[in-house]
């Protein structure tokens, strides 16, 4: 490995460590803002049950308290409905089998029938995965009356429809619950489901309630919370990808509360949709144009009990006019958060998946690149191959392929290095005192410049391989495509793979050993030592960067991956191993060392022959004439001093 080639690695691993930190130290901050956040909820509950007695009253005696009082206010039909006995109604299309609830109107649960939790996935149980079931789904609308406020999810709704058990076998099925406020007066929500998609649509219609709401109201709240639980193998790599998306109208990007970032935002503006995001799955609430968003995002300890990652709010207002409208159109999509299938709903949904457009400076290409290479070439490999371990090992061959020249350019810039070491040795030996270290390098330029060698030759091929580096780092940990497909060791290539559990937690690495980042780590440093093997004699400042980048990246590396997705390590381990046997077979059947230092020396005869000849300067001519102008500066400022 030659010097540039050297420092375009070591600019490639500066900026992923820089990110790898960063990723890390913002962690560790969520981490304690987690905790923090989670102690002074349970703090706060607990000074809760001691300042307010009512709380602990007997629900019977609480019941008739708050009916009571609803009678007085709002009238006895609508104060009975206070009372009453949870009843479910469940509809199953070919997606979905979602359950509603008469308490509250509300949907209860909503399951995927074409996929499993990871638990599920390991026992062989083809039970449908759960988003979310029962009080993990809290969701009601929310208005001033005359006299005070109506929150829905106090109430029980009276179903239309009397069917516990519902398939929608047409285009589409309907799911209507009112609650009356008088024997003409109601608030209807009607669900509707479709055949062979995802969303849910909400119409909540008002049929004469304009006396029980406030005249002077301008809008309705919309309260939606649910708390998501764990589904997949890695708790924490799970949570950090669970979080809140949201869009505003007429853009095509999105923005997200992640845990990077803040816990909770407010927005008075607009917006499109709100996305519940858990890692593989979204609930998301198309609104059109909500205003008054408030947004929260509560964690809990990966130790909690019920294996609860986050708590997620939104409390958001649709404007209303009592007098003039009589509906609010809502809808729900609960959908796996595969980028096709996002992307076949409009929207923007598919930007939800973190595809890297948001990376520094690179952003844009490592997007365009997932989206228009990567995603394209993955699902049609799939079509025809069943193991996606070949369909990593594929793909990889054939981004090594697209990069064959870089590859190719970045070898032979190494190679020309290398036959001219003992040129650029000479000059060394001619000047091996520090005071010349000006005059040295002035040589070495102008030896590179006859000879046609480019300083940047093995960085800038490095250097352009970066985006699609990142692009795939981005893309394996959130590729849906990987869930739950197994391959060798490996049970499921979303998630780390482990072939050791250890007893204890080692700091920066983990409870687990992965075998696919082990034998990535150990192929980083196996390629590293053979590449620098030829590259001869070095000094010393190239002998401490050639042990850093033998030996102290691939630890660092070892640590970070080896909670992330196997499948990422396993590309890694792979591409590697096609790297070095790429290098191997270059140098052993397409570059003749001593024919390519013949062409060398024959360029810098030809240079030498036509160096009168007037061109235009390039970047090595000017550094050098730059260099000789500041030597002639010195000496005659020495001359000058020497005459005084």
């Amino acid at each position: 490995m030659d010097k540039n080639t050297g420092i375009g690695l070591l600019l490639i691993a500066a900026i992923l460590g820089g990110y790898m930190w960063w990723n890390a130290k913002t962690t560790e901050t969520y981490n304690k803002e987690r905790q923090r956040i989670h102690d002074s909820l349970a703090k706060i509950e607990r000074v809760r049950e001691e300042i307010k007695p009512e709380e602990t009253e007997p629900d019977s005696l609480k019941q008739a308290r708050l009916q009571n009082i609803a009678v007085e206010n709002l009238g006895e039909l609508m104060a009975s409905s206070l009372v009453g006995t949870e009843e479910l109604y469940t509809v199953e299309n070919d997606k979905l089998i979602v359950t509603f609830s008469n308490k509250g109107g509300r949907i209860w649960s909503v399951e995927f029938k074409d996929y499993q939790n990871y638990n599920d996935f390991k026992a062989g149980n083809e039970n449908p995965l759960k988003l979310f079931y029962g009080d993990a789904n809290d969701f009601s609308l929310e208005w001033y009356s005359n006299t005070q406020n109506i929150k829905t999810s106090a109430f029980y709704f009276e179903p239309v429809i009397r069917e516990r058990n519902m398939r929608v076998d047409s285009d589409s099925l309907t799911v209507p619950f009112r609650l009356y406020a008088d024997s003409v007066a109601y608030v209807e929500f009607v669900y509707t489901l479709y055949r062979d998609r995802y969303n849910v649509a909400l119409d909540v219609n008002f049929s004469g309630m304009d006396k029980y709401i406030d005249p002077r109201a301008t809008t309705v709240d919309v309260n939606w919370k649910l708390n998501f639980s764990q589904q997949e193998k890695g708790f924490t790599n799970e949570n950090n990808y669970t979080n809140i998306a949201y869009k505003y109208p007429g853009e095509t990007s999105i923005k997200d509360i992640t845990a990077a970032e803040k816990a909770s935002e407010d927005i008075k503006t607009k917006l499109e949709w709100i996305n519940f995001k858990q890692h593989f799955f979204s609930a998301v609430i198309y609104t059109g144009g909500s205003i008054n968003n408030k947004l929260s995002s509560i964690p809990y300890p990966e130790d909690n009990p019920e294996k609860l990652l986050k708590t997620i709010e939104a409390n958001l207002q649709m404007e209303f006019n009592s007098k003039k409208n009589d509906r609010i159109p809502l809808e729900f999509y609960f959908l796996p958060n595969h980028f096709s299938t996002l992307r076949s709903y409009g929207h923007s949904f598919e930007k939800i998946i973190p595809l890297g457009d948001t990376f520094v400076l690179v952003g844009p290409l490592i997007g365009v690149i997932n989206r228009f290479v990567v995603i394209p070439v993955v699902n049609f490999l799939q079509d025809y191959i069943v193991s996606f371990g070949l369909v990593i090992l594929l793909l990889t061959l054939i981004i090594k392929i697209l990069l064959m020249p870089l590859t190719w350019k970045s070898y032979l810039s190494s190679a020309k290095m290398r036959v001219l070491k003992p040129e650029i040795d000479k000059i060394g030996a001619k000047y091996p005192d520090s005071k010349d270290a000006m005059k040295k390098q002035q040589e070495i330029m102008a030896l590179y410049k006859k000879t046609g060698v480019s300083m940047l030759g093995g960085c800038l091929p490095s250097l352009l391989q970066l985006p699609i580096f990142i692009a795939l780092f981005r893309f394996f940990p959130s590729s849906f495509e990987l869930r739950q497909k197994n391959f060798l060791w490996a049970d499921d290539l979303s998630a780390y793979d482990s072939i050791l559990e250890l007893p204890f937690s080692i700091p920066f690495y983990g409870s687990h050993v992965s075998l696919f980042t082990l034998l990535m780590a150990v192929s980083m440093i196996l390629s590293s030592k053979i590449m620098m093997s030829q590259q001869g004699g070095v000094n010393s400042q190239m002998k401490q960067m050639n042990m850093m980048m033998i030996y102290v990246m691939p630890i660092f590396m070892l640590a970070f991956f080896n909670n992330y997705s196997s499948g990422l390590t396993y590309y890694y381990f792979v591409s590697n191993l096609i790297t070095l046997i790429q290098n191997l077979i270059i140098r052993k059947y397409f570059v003749n060392e001593a024919e390519l230092l013949k062409k060398l020396n024959a360029r810098a005869a030809q240079q030498g022959d036509s160096a009168k000849k007037k061109k235009k300067m390039s970047f090595t001519e000017r550094l050098m004439q730059k260099q000789r102008e500041l030597e002639r500066l010195k000496k005659q400022q020495e001359k000058n001093r020497k005459k005084k």
